[in-house]
């Protein structure tokens, strides 16, 4: 129970930044096309391509992890900024060069790789492994993220 409670509080932090409803921003102001053409229209064209994180948001979120004390709770933290954000190769990288250990690389890809918004610069990432068992592995989860 002692182990979990700096974990859930990184959680929260990160949850709160990462997670701000677009209503709390502007709570009077609804989409147009969410209140008019709800049958019609998809809700907010907008999120029919995912963009990355933003770089303000990602330098926090990296300085969270490259704080974390252990390679598995870093992993954890990279789990709960995936819940509701999308990554950049280049930010990708910038994340696994974070870890020390290429199976704890090799994690946090599996974490990262359903949130890559561009696949067509994964050469980026496949650089941060230090072995070529490991960039096999790499790639092949790359690989099935591309499906």
């Amino acid at each position: 129970m002692k182990n979990l409670k700096p974990l859930m509080i990184v959680a929260i932090v990160a949850l709160s930044i990462f997670c701000l409803p677009a209503s709390a921003a502007e709570p009077n102001k609804k989409p147009k096309e969410q209140m008019e053409y709800r049958d019609k229209k998809p809700m907010n064209k907008r999120y029919r391509h995912p963009r990355a994180m933003r770089d303000k948001d990602f330098e926090m979120m990296a300085g969270i992890v490259k704080n974390a004390s252990f390679g598995d709770r870093k992993i954890d933290v990279i789990r709960v900024a995936c819940i509701g954000s999308y990554f950049s190769s280049r930010q990708c990288a910038k994340l696994l060069s974070l870890l020390s250990f290429d199976d704890n690389k090799i994690k946090a890809l599996e974490v990262i790789a359903p949130r890559l918004v561009d696949m067509e610069n994964a050469d980026n990432i496949i650089k941060e492994f230090s072995f070529s068992s490991s960039k096999d592995k790499a790639v092949s989860i790359l690989q099935r993220r591309k499906k």
